[in-house]
């Protein structure tokens, strides 16, 4: 999600003699950290579906557990089950977030502005940039996650899941599940706060006292860029940023896991009865029944399934996705 798609250290690229941020360094620098990153933490996202769907329910007893298990039935490959939906999706989902973040900051701040935003005003357009790109993160974790839970023995491409949705419930099936998205991609809001309420506290912490004519900090953009080169410009370091990059996605993950679980089976496929023609196709589940479904049966346990390799993921993750994008930047500027 969050931390696995996008990250704040997009700000080293420069322009040839300008001394401006180079879009291109910083869009091409945060595909590849974005791939890097999801190939690190896509086994442990496939953990996370299969703890969540209720056709492997007791299947694992603990992430690594389950890894190994994967690992043996499934052979390597099938630790990377379901990662090419959302590879193919990394260069849209960059660009709209970034766009969609700077659109609704600019909402709030007045034009010309240079004060820096208010953790408020940060939050509203996290939240704001990740509703946005939940039309594009929907129809790629419905395809992944519908791989993700299928049965080892079926060998499911990604072209192939997308053809079998829409040829059953037409182009509107692709989007199965959007209002989950968006309701669980509001964690890009808390996101984005914690990460700039973190480094603000690195900030106060090294900072030595201000004089008494200071009136704040200014603000020379909008972006996501224009702020992360803001953070380093004030003297903090990479390991600042890993950290508070940590500490944001677990925390955001914290506050909208439940609806990614009641989302996950909103989106999974039983298979039995979709491979029988005899059977009747019930109608898609509301999130208000698969939830109440789920907590009535197995109860208040099932909102936090597979929060173990979530959390456990967001530490590789999160390393290889800034160390990935500082070294990129390096060699492209």
């Amino acid at each position: 999600m969050v931390n696995d798609q996008i990250n704040k250290g997009n700000n080293n690229g420069k322009g040839k003699g300008s001394g401006e941020t180079s879009p291109a360094v910083d869009f091409g620098a945060g595909v590849v950290a974005g791939v890097a990153g999801l190939v690190v933490g896509q086994p442990f996202d496939l953990v996370k579906s299969r703890f969540q769907s209720p056709s492997f329910s007791g299947k694992y007893t603990s992430t690594f557990g389950a890894l190994s298990a994967i690992l043996k039935e499934e052979k390597f490959r099938g630790l990377f089950k379901g990662v090419m939906s959302p590879m193919t999706d990394i260069f849209q989902i960059n660009g709209v977030v970034f766009t969609s973040y700077s659109f609704f900051m600019k909402l709030q701040l007045p034009p010309g502005s240079q004060q820096e935003p208010s953790l408020g005003q940060i939050y509203l357009a996290g939240t704001g940039s990740g509703v946005v790109a939940s039309l594009l993160t929907c129809p790629t974790e419905l395809i992944k996650i519908r791989q993700q839970s299928a049965p080892p023995s079926l060998k499911l491409t990604t072209i192939g899941v997308l053809k079998s949705i829409v040829r059953q419930d037409g182009i509107r099936g692709i989007f199965r599940g959007l209002s989950a998205t968006a309701l669980r991609d509001t964690a890009y809001g808390p996101y984005f706060f914690t990460y700039e309420a973190t480094l603000r506290l690195f900030r106060w912490m090294k900072r030595p006292p201000l004089p008494p004519a200071h009136h704040g900090p200014t603000h020379e953009g909008y972006t996501l860029i224009d702020e992360a080169e803001m953070e380093l410009k004030s003297g903090l370091g990479w390991p600042e940023l890993m950290a508070a990059g940590g500490v944001a996605g677990v925390l955001a993950w914290l506050v909208t896991f439940p609806v990614d679980v009641f989302k996950t089976r909103m989106q999974g496929f039983t298979w039995p009865n979709a491979l029988d023609p005899s059977q009747p196709r019930p109608s898609p589940p509301s999130f208000r029944h698969v939830a109440r479904d789920a907590l009535r049966k197995e109860g208040w346990r099932v909102m936090f399934a597979g929060l173990g390799p979530t959390l456990i993921r967001a530490v590789p993750t999160n390393m290889v996705i800034f160390l990935t994008f500082e070294g990129c930047v390096s060699a492209l500027s």
